[in-house]
């Protein structure tokens, strides 16, 4: 796999299993109103969900996230989110080659559009995915009591994180 691609995941992935090991259970499933009264859980499991489908899909090369399970479980349960996503990072290193792939979506509606990609593609939209849901997470967490020490680039693209290097450095 392309190790660039391989450690930015990784990386961002580890980022958000080192604040859920951080997080209380309680303040993990907690409603936010700054986020329109999603939780830190609701998103953790969205981004959990994209890669299982992700995943799910690779034998059958169709991958299709309007059909992810919305698990509870993964946005309520802190202790299975953090398996979920171990097993996410398990399979992204085990990831040898890309693939062609189709992508099948509705759009809401009855009719399915399906468009081809590949592994590589859906794993470099994946990434983005998160990284913005743990933008939305930073959120989440600055507004709770309970202090947590955040990476300065917990939910900032790589790219942005690149140039700020740039246009700050010395």
């Amino acid at each position: 796999m392309n190790h660039t691609l391989q450690n930015t995941t990784s990386q961002t992935l580890l980022q958000l299993q080192t604040l859920l090991q951080q997080m209380s259970p309680e303040r993990y499933r907690e409603s936010l109103p700054v986020l329109s009264d999603s939780s830190v859980g609701k998103h953790v499991r969205h981004v959990l969900e994209f890669y299982q489908c992700l995943f799910n899909g690779l034998p059958g090369g169709l991958v299709d996230y309007d059909t992810r399970i919305r698990d509870l479980i993964l946005e309520t349960d802190i202790s299975t989110a953090i398996v979920a996503l171990e097993a996410v990072l398990k399979r992204i290193a085990q990831v040898a080659a890309d693939q062609a792939l189709r992508l099948q979506t509705t759009y809401g509606t009855h009719e399915a559009v399906v468009v081809p990609t590949t592994l590589y593609r859906e794993l470099i939209y994946n990434l983005e995915h998160c990284i913005h849901h743990q933008a939305l997470i930073r959120i989440g967490v600055q507004s709770l009591a309970q202090s947590h020490e955040l990476p300065v680039t917990f939910g900032v693209a790589p790219s942005t994180v690149q140039h700020q290097q740039i246009t700050c450095a010395p």
